[in-house]
């Protein structure tokens, strides 16, 4: 049997010579039958920077030999770094655009690390990063490019989507598929980039014109590699689904068609995971039941359609558009719960005393039939004893009640230490072309609490129900922030609020959020205090979540939209099933889940930054014509070449550029967290209001960027705003 673990030990032995694959198969005693298999170990060895290969394509310890597998991660200015992919592999490695060879960003290589004589002693003194330099790409990620097609004089070629690729790529008029300038194009790479020459490449598909809301849309759609359209195999085992649940379909669940259930969920929303009800015991406490679509009762493991689901990880929800995880068949129907239909369900019942404190909990297979579907407006609306007259009074009472135990949940939740983060988003509404015909603010009001609060309790039962039973982990984790980052936040605000804190408490940060809640520096500290945070991912294994204070903590509730939720349901569908006790089916779930959860965690930061490539886009489309307009907005940021601005309406950040601030010469002031002018001392200070004009759009950057407004100047006569010399003002 071929080890991976004495293979390590025998490649970074002293006596250890570098071998080929043959040569290492030799050394084993690999039979033929078993050589692809062993060729493809040392390749997952080779991909995790576990082993490198050299010259002759022989295998060695990477420390050996000086190098290092990593992500090239690009920057737009044109140069990058490598990011180690094996953990506890060090520092990021500092690569200049003329070492970078072939490799683009996003791709997988190899670099060369230098000696320790090659590192100057003054840079290790200022933190800076050593330099390297990519001897070898392992893995491309860029075959297939969007961008802009454009022409100069004799020349041809594609100006990429991602500034990371900051590289254009040529292409010969006759590949070049009859594209015009302007229009957004597909363009696949035949010849990647080296040291001193531009990649080539050849469209395989015209999109459109570039500003078209559709064009825009598919772009970062394909820009994102995001998966967009279901295979025959799996639209066709989703047409064998039945639309409707069988009376034998329902034997042996806990039958809760004739209890009072509802669902609360945005005004557009077409997939119902969950639904709530509340009942008060003959003993006075709390029965809440939350109820969770079977998802797994008809996406089974390996069949075409949980494939798919696999790979697209997570449902993506754009501004008028969704791309499911799974087939609408299922999403919106028959695993959607809907108002009057029966469908199937798991339901957590969590039984909690009048302080809101858990008594039991219970696990069971159901079948429900929602008796109302409320959007969050309305439930609002109710809870503001305003009057509904289609919504039934026990469905009112029993609203009021939800709002109340939420409301404990929530004390009790703050009083254990989690955190409660306060940053607005937006909702765009768009017309039937796809443009913006308004922009809401999205106000978490109480009726998103109320159902943040039932799922969070909900997601954490099930998790502490997992590991008391022994059963494979899939947790969400929030670890712990790094001690330099939340230092750094505490000078931060000790800079901006003169308050002193003590970052490690998280009562103080708690209680920082809530006194500077509504003030304009809210949401820089809000965002800052995030940034400070680590990201929360999902894991293979115990782990604790920070933010929300808890020990045990998983992803249940929403199975209709993220694969994680559906593993969940999954194992515990084998747990029930008497099936996980069987050895050979935990070491399976232990064999599978570490690469499960790192493609999920994967799927949802594309997810997060599809959406918000958009939703800027969009915005961006919207204020090209609303130049010469003056906007409110508030200062987020301060930087030596200037200060940043976020639209009150729009949560759009720009950049108001220290050369346009021509009244004065202009310096940051760390201790005051400013720009302060060396003459008269104006100062420009995080959290301040400010006006602000728009200057530029650059729309192949998505940025944007602002001319401050002196009202006192706007009053008076009308001045022209000072012509700023280059583009490049960084």
């Amino acid at each position: 049997m071929i080890n991976p673990i004495e293979t390590l030990r025998f490649i970074r032995s002293k006596q250890y010579s570098p071998m080929t694959a043959a040569e290492l198969a030799e050394h084993f005693g690999v039979s033929d039958a078993e050589y692809r298999q062993f060729c493809n170990l040392l390749q997952e060895l080779e991909f995790s920077g576990e082993i490198v290969k050299i010259k002759q394509k022989q295998y060695a310890d990477p420390e050996k030999v000086h190098l290092l597998v990593g992500t090239m991660e690009c920057n737009p200015r044109g140069f990058g770094f490598v990011i180690p992919v094996k953990e506890g592999g060090g520092e990021d490695i500092y690569v200049n655009g003329e070492d970078m060879g072939s490799a683009m960003h996003g791709d997988l290589v190899v670099v060369r690390l230098p000696t320790s004589v090659q590192i100057p002693k003054k840079w290790k003194e200022r933190g800076r990063s050593p330099t390297g330099q990519i001897v070898n790409v392992l893995k491309r990620v860029n075959e297939f490019v969007v961008g802009t097609f454009a022409k100069a004089k004799r020349l041809r070629f594609v100006a990429p989507d991602n500034p990371r690729l900051f590289r254009d790529i040529y292409v010969a008029e006759e590949v070049s598929k009859g594209a015009q300038p302007g229009d957004k194009v597909v363009v696949r790479i035949t010849v990647w980039p080296s040291r001193h020459l531009n990649p080539e490449g050849e469209v395989t598909e015209v999109l459109g014109k570039d500003g078209d809301p559709r064009v825009d849309l598919r772009s970062i759609i394909y820009q994102f590699k995001l998966p967009h359209t279901f295979g025959q195999r799996a639209i066709k085992e989703t047409k064998q689904v039945p639309q409707t649940v069988s009376e034998k379909e329902t034997l042996g669940r806990l039958d809760l068609r004739d209890k009072l259930i509802i669902t609360i969920d945005p005004e557009d929303a077409k997939d119902f995971d969950d639904a709530v009800s509340l009942e008060k015991d003959k003993n006075g406490d709390w029965y809440l039941g939350v109820h969770i679509a079977d998802v797994s009762y008809y996406v089974k493991p390996d069949t075409a359609i949980d494939k798919e689901s696999r790979y697209r990880g997570t449902s993506v929800y754009l501004p008028g558009e969704v791309i499911p995880m799974l087939p609408e068949m299922l999403s919106n129907n028959i695993c959607s719960l809907r108002e009057g239909e029966d469908r199937l369900t798991k339901s957590i019942f969590m039984t909690m005393d009048h302080k809101g404190s858990l008594v039991k909990t219970e696990i069971r297979y159901s079948v429900i039939n929602v008796t109302k579907r409320l959007t969050y407006k309305q439930a609002t609306a109710i809870l503001n004893n305003e009057i509904d007259k289609d919504i039934p009074d026990k469905a009112v009472g029993m609203l009021r009640n939800m709002a109340h135990l939420a409301e404990l949940l929530f004390k009790n939740r703050l009083e254990r230490g989690a955190l409660e983060l306060d940053l607005p988003e937006i909702s765009l509404k768009l017309d039937e072309h796809g443009y913006i015909k308004d922009v809401e603010k999205v106000e978490r009001d109480i009726s998103h609490r109320l159902i943040e609060e039932f799922m969070l309790l909900a997601n954490e039962m099930v998790a502490t129900f997992m590991f008391e039973k022994k059963m494979p982990l899939l947790c969400r984790i929030h670890p712990e922030p790094e001690e330099d980052n939340m230092w750094e936040f505490a000078e931060f605000i000790r800079g901006l609020e003169h308050t002193r804190i003590d970052p490690f408490k998280s009562k103080h940060l708690q209680s920082l959020l809530d006194k500077i809640r509504g003030k304009p520096e809210a949401y820089t500290v809000n965002l800052v205090l995030l940034k400070s945070l680590k990201q929360a991912v999902y894991s293979a294994g115990e782990g604790r979540h920070f933010a929300l204070a808890l020990d045990h903590y998983t992803h249940f509730t929403s199975p209709i939209r993220r694969y994680p939720d559906l593993l969940v349901h999954r194992i515990l569908d084998q747990y029930f099933s008497g099936e996980l006790s069987t050895p050979s089916v935990r070491d399976a779930w232990m064999n599978c889940l570490p690469e499960w959860v790192g493609h999920c965690s994967m799927t949802e930061r594309r997810a997060d930054e599809v959406e918000r490539e958009i939703t800027k886009l969009k915005l961006l489309r919207l204020l090209e014509h609303e130049t010469g307009k003056i906007f409110d907005g508030v200062i987020t940021g301060v930087q030596e070449f200037g200060f940043f601005v976020q639209l009150n309406k729009y949560l759009l950040e720009g950049l108001v550029h220290i050369r346009t601030l021509a009244d004065d010469i202009y310096q940051v002031d760390k201790k005051t967290m400013a720009i302060v002018g060396t003459r008269c001392r104006k100062m420009y200070r995080i959290g301040e209001v400010v006006k602000v004009k728009i200057y530029k759009i650059d729309f192949l950057k998505r940025e944007i960027d602002f001319i401050h407004c002196d009202e006192r100047e706007e009053k008076g006569k009308k001045k022209n705003a000072r012509k700023i010399e280059g583009d490049d003002w960084e």
